[in-house]
């Protein structure tokens, strides 16, 4: 990893590309990259590789087995069909870096991204890159998403968002209410249901799909299925662009840690209007942690 400027990317020369975002994403296309032996960056925003890992809540753990969480050229170092969580994930990503002596640059947020006459113009707050083509692998979800509602809720109802959320304890006592179904959603919802109850406030049920079937995991079947590979472009790719699916291990064992305690995480509809946030909180819940993100 390099902070200082690598001889392949100075800012008076002409990249073939600029990577912004020092992700998973943007390493894996970094890799390739370099095995075509073209100059270019990575620009990468945070002060450390992985910091987006690190900065999630204690409890995370990914949902794709460890067989298949390696970027291109490196496996992932656990146990096939174990299961990360993000301090493993974000120290992956650092040693990939440095073992393929990958040119990132840290603490560059790139602030504009424009066309020029030789290709692309893009700046940090200390340089000025220009290249022919431009990676962005930043990311959908940057800005986290607080309902409007929520500002109508009691003074008394503590509110937390899932990007800042740690842990159960963080919380004041007493039920939560979760809002957004997604994975993150029915992550956190499982580790609060095991000390207090949860209700899991969703819009809609997204579709479920099988942790392990026939005895091998999803991501095996969409593997040899070669599902994994679907383009954006196809119609099945479009399709599944538009929905979020969700882990049904992740709902089993929200279901089976809540029975087993005595207390229970269901779903309600989501709240978005202010008079529906209010009774429901008022009626069932002190705190609330939202998981919907821009």
């Amino acid at each position: 990893m390099n902070e200082e400027m690598d001889q392949n990317a100075s800012p008076d020369q002409l990249l073939d590309a600029v990577v912004v975002g020092g992700g998973q994403a943007g390493l894996a296309i970094a890799w390739h990259l370099k095995r075509q032996g073209l100059r270019f960056v990575v620009l990468e925003a945070g002060s450390e590789l992985g910091h987006s890992w690190r900065d999630r809540w204690d409890s995370l753990k990914l949902f794709t087995p460890a067989q298949y969480d390696g970027l291109p050229g490196m496996p992932f170092p656990a146990l096939a069909d174990s299961y990360p969580t993000k301090d493993p994930v974000a120290d992956y990503l650092q040693t990939y870096v440095t073992a393929f002596d990958l040119p990132v640059r840290l603490n560059a947020r790139v602030t504009s991204l424009t066309r020029a006459d030789d290709g692309f113009e893009i700046r940090t707050a200390d340089d000025t890159f220009h290249a022919r083509q431009v990676v962005v692998a930043t990311g959908p979800f940057q800005v986290p998403f607080v309902p409007p509602a929520a500002q109508g809720l009691e003074p008394s109802a503590s509110q937390v968002h899932s990007a800042s959320y740690r842990n159960p304890e963080a919380l004041p006592g007493g039920p939560v209410l979760v809002v957004g179904g997604g994975n993150s959603g029915f992550q956190i919802a499982e580790e609060l249901a095991a000390t207090r109850q949860v209700d899991l406030s969703i819009g809609e049920r997204a579709p479920m799909l099988p942790q392990r079937l026939a005895g091998r995991d999803l991501f095996w079947w969409l593997t040899r299925l070669r599902l994994l590979r679907v383009t954006i472009d196809s119609r099945l790719g479009r399709r599944a662009s538009r929905r979020e699916f969700i882990i049904a291990r992740l709902l089993d064992e929200a279901t089976e840690v809540a029975g087993g305690r005595g207390v229970s995480a269901r779903l309600v509809p989501r709240p978005w209007r202010k008079t529906a946030v209010r009774e429901r909180v008022g009626q069932a819940s002190d705190s609330e942690v939202s998981d919907r993100q821009q």
